[in-house]
């Protein structure tokens, strides 16, 4: 993945949204793209795990840190929600146990399902 893809994705773009349906709309665009990213956020330095681009290989999606600050973070959870469903509907429940469990909103989402 490129700079460009990068700077051109929803998970940049979340920052100007106001609603959730925005949030959602950006998240199905980047499905459609097959640049699909789980948003991450943590303290001042981004955290990296070795087992990161694996999960990223194997489910065609990308691990993306916003570091302590970024998009509001009721928008960071929902269009992490929509990435989630998706992850969910095309490979089941096996990636489950391989994802990142600091994925911004996931123990919400994995609590409701």
């Amino acid at each position: 993945m490129t700079d460009a893809d990068i700077n051109n994705s929803g998970a940049i773009k979340l920052v100007f949204v106001t609603t959730v349906d925005e949030a959602r709309e950006l998240a199905k665009k980047d499905i459609k793209k097959n640049m699909p990213f789980l948003l991450l956020r943590s303290e001042i330095a981004p955290v990296v795990y070795n087992t990161d681009s694996a999960f990223e290989n194997k489910y065609s999606v990308y691990y993306y840190e916003d570091g302590c600050t970024g998009p509001d973070y009721r928008l960071t959870e929902e269009y992490n929600f929509v990435i989630l469903d998706h992850l969910q509907k095309t490979y089941g429940k096996e990636w489950m146990r391989k994802i990142r469990t600091d994925v911004v909103g996931y123990k919400k989402w994995r609590s409701e399902k």
